[in-house]
């Protein structure tokens, strides 16, 4: 008889919870259908938590913290995995260093590029940032081809001298 009672205060958290845990996890994952089985695991193992004879004071904040704890779960092994798929990959710590010079790089070519014309920098930010042909920025811009690949050439000139 205990456990029938068990069972209609369990289905009462998940229609009034379900929800807003699968929002959460939604959230915090950004994954449809992993959300939907974390909230699925949140409530197997409150079940599991209630049969074990366990109270539970506030359902809404144990459910919460459920989900908190698959989720935090969920990102360690991710991390372990992606971590291992970069060993796996050949990732070498002084790679790292590598890595810096380019972002230190990076950031001072950004700034430099804020010191060009508002022209250059829609230029340069267009081809190499956005990816955009010569083709499509002359379409852009009305203008041909060869004269925005000149146009881009000299930006680039411009901005090669503010950094030397």
């Amino acid at each position: 008889m205990k456990d029938i009672s068990l069972e209609m205060e369990l289905l009462r958290a998940y229609d009034a919870h379900a929800d807003a845990i699968f929002r959460h996890c939604y959230f915090k994952t950004g994954e449809r259908e992993l959300a939907q089985d974390m909230t699925q695991d949140v409530f197997l193992k409150a079940w599991s938590y209630m049969q074990q004879k366990h109270q539970i004071l506030n359902m809404r904040a144990f459910l919460y913290r459920l989900a908190d704890n698959l989720v935090i779960d969920w990102y360690r092994k991710r991390k372990a995995t992606s971590l291992d798929t970069l060993v796996d990959a050949g990732f070498e710590p002084a790679d790292i260093d590598h890595k810096v010079e380019e972002q230190a790089e990076a950031s001072l070519a950004l700034a430099k590029l804020r010191e060009l014309g508002e022209d250059d920098q829609k230029l340069i930010t267009w081809r190499f940032v956005e990816d955009l042909s010569p083709r499509e920025i002359g379409d852009i811009l009305d203008q041909s081809e060869n004269v925005v690949s000149v146009r881009i050439h000299r930006a680039l000139k411009k901005l090669k001298s503010l950094l030397q």
